[in-house]
């Protein structure tokens, strides 16, 4: 089962440009300047620098965790990474950014995400403005600049850098954040559960935030959000790292960054046999061509013979119950731009999207909240038996609000 929460601020911190908001540019971007290499900015060639600049995002889903925290309490979602024996359904939790544009990447990088540790704004600013807005979160500030009455910096002293283990600032603003899980001070490498490791794959970003995530819903730090950044060695190294863009929440593209909370609700009661023809057709026994963002639907999956053997029978092959092969999932796809919002999750070593069965046959849940309404999505189904996989595909429904 997925629930999926969009993201409510974002915005780029740019050490090049300290004083500079970006609160609602359509793009949020991980970009590294090294000492020595040539600078262009907004098409204006800025020559060789002399010292190493990076950016860092921030990403706050704000009251959505309120809501996910709602949620658990009425029962709608299981607890976050619950560990207790007694309690069979655990919940984990992803932060998905789609990237608009990579260029000049090495074959393999990490990057990381920790919770932000002081309050931000976003600010109205892009970064082609002239002269360039200055009210909102930058590199040097929280909120506002040194000539506004809000003007707040960020606290250094907090924990965004390390010296031999102890919180101390080595460099002036860029954001303040958690290193750890548990809100200690170690070295970064303490937050391995936080961060994603590409090698020579997509630049698209799924990593794994459960312990983050958790840790504001059991009220351990304050929900500031997200800051996705390079490790420090990286942002201190002279190497060459490239340059990655991600859709932002202002792209007014479906792709905006999203918390993506998943569990394995999967059920296997029996009571039905599985299809034992070599070709079968699935269909849907009650899709429905709209479904309101309000709906919990459970969508029942019907199997049969694709060429059944001639026999006299007074029934229709559409009333068995047949069910699919067990290890059969779904994906759930944007019709018009082909991005994957739920993933098959064969692909992650999870079962939150396998199909369940019961006596009345095959079937799975969506919440339809989870999905950007006036849109239509194609449903994926993948059958997996011993040497045989079939998909199929041309099933469309659309979210209304």
């Amino acid at each position: 089962m997925h629930r999926i929460y969009y993201a409510e601020k974002d915005t780029t911190l740019y050490e090049r440009r300290p004083e500079r908001n970006t609160g609602v540019d359509q793009v949020i971007e991980l970009i590294k300047i090294a000492s020595g290499s040539r600078s262009f900015e907004n098409g204006i060639d800025l020559g060789i620098q002399a010292n190493t600049y990076n950016t860092r995002i921030l990403i706050d889903f704000g009251n959505e965790i309120t809501s996910l925290s709602q949620s658990i309490a009425a029962g709608d979602i299981p607890e976050i990474n619950n560990v207790l024996a007694s309690a069979p359904l655990s919940a984990s939790v992803y932060l998905n950014l789609h990237a608009t544009d990579a260029s000049d990447l090495i074959k393999k990088y990490e990057l990381f995400a920790y919770p932000v540790s002081e309050s931000w704004d976003n600010g109205t600013g892009t970064f082609s403005d002239s002269p360039e807005a200055r009210i909102g979160a930058s590199w040097l500030y929280r909120r506002g600049d040194a000539k506004a009455d809000a003007a707040t910096a960020w606290n250094t002293g907090s924990a965004n850098s390390n010296v031999d283990g102890v919180g101390v600032s080595e460099l002036q603003g860029g954001g303040t954040y958690f290193l750890s899980a548990d809100n200690g001070f170690g070295p970064e490498g303490h937050a391995e559960l936080t961060s994603q490791i590409f090698n020579n794959q997509s630049p698209d970003v799924r990593m794994d935030v459960t312990s983050i995530v958790k840790g504001w819903i059991d009220g351990d730090r304050p929900n500031y959000g997200f800051m996705v950044k390079r490790s420090r060695i990286d942002e201190r190294s002279g190497e060459v790292l490239g340059s990655l863009k991600f859709f932002g929440r202002e792209s007014h593209t479906i792709f905006v960054p999203r918390l993506e909370v998943c569990w394995d609700d999967i059920v296997n009661a029996g009571g039905t046999s599985t299809i034992s023809s070599d070709t079968y057709v699935p269909y849907f026994k009650n899709i429905k061509s709209e479904y309101r963002t309000s709906e919990i639907a459970r969508f029942r999956i019907g199997v049969r013979p694709e060429f059944p053997t001639k026999s006299y029978v007074t029934s229709s092959f559409y009333l068995t119950n047949d069910r699919l092969p067990a290890s059969s999932s779904y994906e759930i796809i944007d019709s018009v731009t082909n991005d994957v919002i739920i993933k098959d999750e064969n692909i992650w070593s999870s079962s939150t999207t396998k199909i369940s069965n019961d006596s009345n046959g095959s079937y799975f849940n969506l919440r339809m909240d989870s999905f950007m309404p006036e849109r239509y999505y194609k449903i994926k189904l993948t059958c997996r038996r011993t040497n045989d996989t079939q998909t199929f595909d041309d099933f469309y429904f659309k979210v209304v609000r």
